[in-house]
Parts: C-alpha cells; structure tokens; sequence
C-alpha cells in the first residue's frame, strides 16, 4: 500500500539505470483518424523501450530475484507506452479519466492484461505520470513477452485529479477500469496501432488493486461476460472485507499504516456515503487535520507521520470498540458492506496471494475470502490461495508479480 521495501528500491536503482538511458519519448503519434469514438478521447506516446533494454534488465534483475530467470528469454517485442484519456462516468456525471497502454511494436493479435495499482495519495505518482517503478518495470516486461498491457490511473489521479480520489469505492473503481478497457479498444482500431486486442483477458492487482480486480472480475464473470473473455485472476493483499479490516486495525494497539482507514473515512465523507463528521471515528487532533492531508499533495508516508499508530489515541473509543453496535454508525457499517466483496461461485481460474507477515493487510484476510468464496460455490480447482513465508506487505510486491506473471504466460499458450 505504499512504496516498496528497501529491497525493492535497489531493483528500481539497477533497473531503471538502464531504462533511463535507453528509453526515450518520441514526438506524440496524433489521435487515430476516426473520431467517433465512444471512449477513447486522445493519446500522447510516452517512450518505446526495446525488447533487448528489457532483456538485459531482467538479466540484471536475477542477481536479487533468481525467479525472474525464465521471463529473460520470453521478453522478445520492443514496445511503445502510451497515455490515454477516456471518457467514463463518476457520479452520475461524465467525466475524463486517463491511463496507461503498454502495446508491442510487431503486428499481431494480443491478449490483454489490465493491472489495477495499490493505495496511492499523491498526484503525481499517478502510473501515467511515472513510468519508473518496480511495477511497471515488471508490467513492461509483460507487454515484451506479448501482452497488450492497461494500467488505469483511478478517478483522481491523471487527467482526473481535479476530483477527490473514490477510495475503495467499488462502483466508481469498476467502471472506471472497464470503461478503460473499452477506450483501449477503440483506440487500437486505429490504422496506425499493429497490435490488436483480442477479447482474452488477464487481470491483476495488489493491495487494493487487489480488491479491485476481485470486483472487477465479478461483474465481468456475472455482467461482461459476452463482451470480455476472462482468462487468469490474481488477485494479491486485498482489503476484500472492509468490515474485518476495520475490527482488525481496531483490534491493534499499533497499526503501521494508520492513513489506511483514515483514507476511507475522508473518501466516503466526501462521497456522501457516510454524513457523521469525522470527529465520529478520529479523535482530536488528528479529525481536522484529515481533509487536508488528503489533496494529492502528500504521500502516504507523511500522512502517517502526521497521524500516530496508537489505536486508542487515533480512534474514538466509541467507535473502537462499538463501531459494529452503535446506531450511530450504522451509514458506515452500510458503506464498508456495500464496498466489500461479495463472494460468489466463481468460474475464472484465480490465485490469491499473500504475503504470510503482511502486518497492514494481514494474511488471514485472503484467508477469510477463500473459504467464502468455496463456500459460496467456488470450485478448489479454479481458486487457489498462496501465501509467501516471510513476507510482508511491501516486500511480496515483486515475488507475487513474478509468479502471476509466469502463471499469465502459462495460461496464455
């Protein structure tokens, strides 16, 4: 839910040394010819990187991740990585969202693997705004080995950060990313665009893109299905109960990422989802101080820093230990269900993953939604749940995006 582990940023030094000088922005191919277009508005090409950069940097990157191996031969396309504007809906209003497009530069026909990104608070982090992280390092990779890759940037991020971010907002989340996928469509009919989408689907998020690509694949299972061929589901570190989320973090003496349900409470607040005043769930003097800390300037770390991970002197003591019980917080309770998942019989093959010393979002959490979704219907033959000894929340990023990514070139064949 925050920036990666001290490990992780030694891979980001060696890699994006190499990616840095051997990428470069092109002059911006102009909008294909057509113009009536439902979703796709424009697009800017923001660099091309060669297949043969990719290959020497996951060569680089097996000196501290030896996984990465069988991915160094599979990284065969150079690429173009484009930004993109879409049309979507928030609200009830029509709106302008953006995103990012990973396409191979050799004529074909290509899955696509739409990644959905973990908590982010600033602007400019927005993934169309950085093209230098571990992920989308990783997801570069993917895109070489012959994917069509799509990363949303989230309403309130990008072309969109005029707008409070929706955190953890399913409705709002779920139709921003399909009306991405839509967008991506149309924009690759173009002429000028040689890789072709076909209706394969891949989806993959962390933390809460986690969350986010579990609803995501429930309405595309249940709703999309005809329109979307869903192919592989991974979903990592979720917060997929918002309800046990919040008994856990009130449960906790110290919580390490205490922006995490501050984040929610401001964001449903500010949709109109819950009317209590803060001052209802955070004490003095944090309350007030919330609603600024949230405006795309400050980083999850700061906002951490200016809040404290003492739970009893965070929380209110009404709403600590009778969040579930007091009338008083019955909008909020209607809320964090609303938001939740609902587990259903699923019928997409999909891997859970979890970091076993993950103390943000604990393991048990994927835990809870596997049983629900077996009891709910879902076979053990198309769910399966891995949790990774020793690792955390930050420090699992790259190991589950290593082994989704070989499991997606697997299922891919």
């Amino acid at each position: 839910m925050r920036e990666l582990s001290k490990r992780g940023w030694v891979l980001f030094i060696i890699l994006f040394t190499g990616v840095f000088f051997n990428s470069c922005k092109e002059s911006s191919d102009p909008t294909p010819e057509v113009n009536n277009y439902t979703y796709f508005v424009s697009n800017d090409l923001k660099s091309a990187v060669s297949a043969l950069t990719i290959q020497s940097n996951l060569s680089l990157a097996q000196n501290i991740f030896p996984e990465i191996s069988p991915m160094v031969p599979l990284a065969k396309n150079d690429i173009d990585v484009q930004s993109i504007i879409y049309n979507t809906t928030f609200q009830s209003q029509k709106i302008q969202a953006s995103g990012l497009i990973y396409l191979p530069k050799k004529a074909g026909n290509y899955p696509v693997l739409c990644f959905q990104n973990g908590t982010n608070t600033l602007h400019s982090q927005a993934p169309s705004l950085v093209l230098n992280s571990d992920m989308l390092f990783m997801l570069e990779s993917v895109a070489s080995m012959g994917f069509i890759v799509v990363i949303p940037d989230y309403i309130g991020f990008g072309a969109s950060s005029n707008l409070p971010h929706p955190y953890l907002h399913a409705q709002s989340t779920i139709q921003s990313i399909l009306d991405m996928l839509r967008a991506m469509n149309e924009f690759t009919s173009g002429a000028k665009i040689v890789a072709k989408p076909t209706k394969d689907l891949f989806i993959y998020g962390y933390s809460q893109g986690g969350w986010a690509t579990m609803l995501l694949q429930k309405e595309i299972e249940t709703t999309y299905s005809s329109e979307f061929n869903l192919i592989a589901s991974s979903c990592a570190a979720g917060p997929y109960s918002l309800a046990y989320m919040n008994q856990y973090i009130s449960g906790q003496t110290d919580y390490p990422m205490p922006y995490f349900l501050t984040y929610i409470l401001n964001a449903y607040t500010t949709l109109g989802l819950v009317s209590n005043p803060l001052s209802d769930f955070i004490q003095a003097p944090y309350a007030t101080q919330i609603p600024g800390m949230f405006d795309g300037l400050h980083s999850g770390g700061s906002i951490d820093a200016a809040l404290t991970t003492k739970m009893a002197d965070l929380l209110t003591p009404d709403f600590r230990d009778q969040s579930t019980v007091n009338v008083k917080f019955s909008a909020f309770n209607s809320a964090f269900l609303a938001n939740s998942v609902s587990p259903w019989a699923m019928s997409t093959p999909t891997r859970l993953y979890h970091g076993a010393n993950d103390n943000v979002i604990p393991a048990s959490m994927s835990q809870k939604i596997f049983d629900d979704l077996i009891a709910a219907g879902t076979s053990d033959s198309k769910l399966k749940l891995t949790l990774l000894p020793g690792l955390g929340h930050t420090d699992g990023i790259v190991p589950v995006s290593i082994q989704t990514i070989l499991w997606f070139v697997e299922m891919k064949k």
